[in-house]
């Protein structure tokens, strides 16, 4: 089988409110008049971040857009660490899951929306006592590096291209609309790890 998992709320746990009420906290009391943070975060395409996952912009023009909203005085470390503050570490149990997996000969992948800043934070963490990015993972597609942004098509194309055919593909992802593109190509979809895992095992009774 082909394992595809998500990055954030499904590797990562993710704290969207708890990343926005930091980023008030670095903004001109009233806030910023025009611009909304809670805006930002709503993945369209007229928003700096979604540019930003898809890698048309570099993490020193992110950071550009972040300063619109804050203070003068706020520094780049500040938003950047509470930019960061918006994904969990990856549990142990997590990372052992996907090596078990490697070992019983499944196919792994990671395909996530995600930017820069976000994965120089995440993908030290699998590489520790040894082990490498590519012990947990057998291909790992990012938006930002692809130029490719789920639940559009291409990127899912670009997975089907990669892993070896004719394998059920298993794919874990916390976003509906990404779940459906994934129906649509014929993947079993699970909202998350413990979901499939629950499925899987009980199928296997």
């Amino acid at each position: 089988m082909v394992f595809v998992f998500d990055l954030g709320g499904v590797l990562s746990d993710i704290d969207v409110q708890g990343f926005l009420n930091r980023l008030h906290r670095l903004m001109p009391e009233g806030g910023h008049a025009g611009l909304d943070p809670d805006v930002l975060l709503a993945g369209g395409g007229d928003s700096f971040l979604h540019e930003y996952e898809l890698g048309n912009l570099s993490s020193k023009q992110a950071l550009q857009h972040f300063h619109e909203f804050c203070r003068p005085e706020v520094t780049d470390e500040q938003i950047r660490q509470v930019w960061l503050s918006e994904l969990a570490p990856v549990q142990e149990n997590k990372k052992a899951l996907l090596r078990h997996l490697r070992r019983q000969g499944h196919t792994v992948c990671m395909l996530s929306n995600t930017n820069d800043m976000h994965w120089q934070f995440i993908e030290p963490m699998f590489c520790y006592d040894g082990y490498t990015l590519h012990d947990h993972f057998d291909h790992v597609f990012l938006s930002f590096r692809l130029h490719l942004h789920k639940p559009e098509k291409p990127i899912f194309d670009e997975v089907c291209r990669t892993v070896p055919q004719g394998q059920e593909i298993i794919y874990i992802d916390d976003a509906e609309r990404n779940r459906k593109a994934g129906e649509a190509m014929g993947w079993r979809t699970f909202a998350s790890i413990d979901e499939c895992i629950f499925e899987l095992l009980s199928n296997n009774k």
